[in-house]
């Protein structure tokens, strides 16, 4: 294995655990939805909602949830579709409020970051900055959230090239930002790892071949599955201070 000199991370779900910061978020969200509709059977609709969505009240992930599947358009569709159908909705309405949903910036979001402590993330993103490798964040999230995250958990100092769903690339799986963060540092994709939290960020490092893949039990990501893509899966990103890949000489 190459020496790795450019590190790629995923950001919900691997920067900090998925349920816990969104979860109170999203209970808002399907509150709102139950509310705007006055939808009948509300106990079962609310739980078919937090399935569509991703992630309960309770901190439940389901990983068919249109959280973790921005790249399945079509099926994300149809199951909303279904949804608004079955409990008397527009769904004209419902997309247009979904879509705000996903594309504006949740200050929530930022909020309860801020009460959570990321010192030893920030440890470990300023030791890799040191040693010269080239930090880059990949999201599927709009870039006022990536880059308010990143400023609340005190790390946008040391993170070098942002995509998000905004950015001039197509969005992961496709391998297209490994090629323009490889472009940009003059790397050779072994000479890349990439840390995420799921199976699109699996196959994105896969399709983009780079060198190391590391994932992280902080998102929805089953680890028996998780396993089969990458070379190593640990329980949170602080795990990542005792990798002897990125750290050889040790934190």
């Amino acid at each position: 294995m190459e020496k790795i000199k450019g590190i790629i991370f995923d950001k919900d779900g691997t920067l900090f655990n998925y349920a816990e910061v969104w979860g109170p978020v999203i209970k808002d969200y399907v509150d709102t939805i139950m509310m705007t509709f006055n939808v009948r059977n509300a106990c079962e609709a609310r739980q078919r909602m937090y399935e569509l969505v991703g992630v309960d009240d309770k901190g439940n992930n389901y990983s068919e949830g249109f959280l973790f599947n921005h790249d399945k358009i079509v099926r994300i569709f149809f199951k909303l579709l279904n949804f608004c159908l079955k409990n008397h909705i527009n769904p004209v309405q419902m997309y247009r409020l979904m879509t705000k949903f996903l594309n504006s910036q949740n200050r929530k979001v930022f909020i309860k970051l801020s009460q959570m402590d990321f010192s030893g993330l920030q440890r470990i993103m300023a030791d890799l900055s040191r040693r010269g490798i080239a930090i880059a964040l990949v999201t599927n999230d709009i870039t006022a959230n990536a880059k308010g995250s990143l400023e609340v958990m005190g790390i946008d100092r040391y993170v070098r090239f942002l995509r998000t769903k905004e950015s001039n690339c197509k969005r992961k799986p496709n391998s297209e930002s490994i090629q323009q963060f490889c472009a940009l540092f003059g790397l050779h994709p072994s000479e890349v790892a990439v840390v995420g939290d799921s199976i699109v960020d699996m196959e994105y490092a896969k399709a983009g071949g780079v060198g190391y893949t590391v994932a992280v039990m902080t998102g929805y990501g089953k680890r028996d599955v998780l396993e089969r893509y990458a070379d190593v899966v640990y329980d949170s990103i602080s795990d990542l201070a005792g990798d002897r890949v990125l750290f050889p000489e040790g934190l």
